[in-house]
């Protein structure tokens, strides 16, 4: 009796372990969703943002993504299913996408418009910056979609004197309007009395003005 007693509280006690240590590989490496992959290590994911990206009548979804600390941006259909994916150039720890606008570019084209902080550095002095990207949607189709990578909205920098420099100020705004009357939005981009326009092109392309 007393053998199988101390059997049952080894196995006890081996279940118990093995919670515990499923609830902190949980806290520190996320969700049973986010378990390490074949081609990285480790996969953290913000929740689905629901919006429906075709326009369709459908909710779609997009995630940010980090993969072994790189940023990539997830596009879901209203099914679950990815369809498109894709990294984002960080310069430093703490990037993140914080800010995503879904704007109308022309009868055959969207714009998730990404606002991304690249980062920061403390090498020797405190840099950070933060750009655009364009996620174009072609033809209402979740399957047609091009990355394209903006200019920059704000950078700044604290030099070796701990004398705080902000080159472009964080006030910033992002615009789609018919600057040029051809039915089709550019993207502006003001901050710090400094302009930018993008200008679509087609097929997913966007040129600088």
């Amino acid at each position: 009796m007393s053998k199988v007693l101390i059997f049952f509280l080894i196995a006890l006690c081996q279940a118990g372990f093995a919670q515990d240590e499923r609830f902190y590989r949980g806290i520190f490496f996320g969700t049973e969703e986010n378990k390490p992959q074949a081609d990285f290590k480790y996969e953290v994911r913000s929740p689905d943002y629901m919006i429906d990206l075709d326009r369709d009548g459908v909710v779609d979804s997009f995630q940010t993504v980090k993969k072994d600390g790189v940023d990539y941006i997830r596009i879901r259909d209203a099914n679950g299913m990815t369809r498109f994916e894709a990294n984002l150039d960080a310069k430093g720890k703490n990037s993140l996408i914080f800010k995503a606008q879904l704007k109308r570019i022309s009868s055959q084209a969207d714009a998730l418009i990404l606002h991304y902080y690249e980062g920061d550095t403390l090498d020797a002095v405190f840099e950070g910056s933060a750009r655009l990207y364009i996620l174009t949607i072609r033809d209402r189709d979740l399957r047609k979609i091009h990355i394209t990578k903006g200019p920059y909205f704000w950078t700044e920098r604290e030099s070796a004197s701990d004398h705080y420099h902000k080159y472009w100020n964080r006030r910033y705004t992002v615009n789609t309007l018919d600057y040029n009357h051809d039915g089709i939005n550019e993207i502006s981009i003001s901050f710090n009395k400094i302009h930018r326009i993008m200008r679509y092109e087609g097929f997913g392309n966007w040129s600088n003005l």
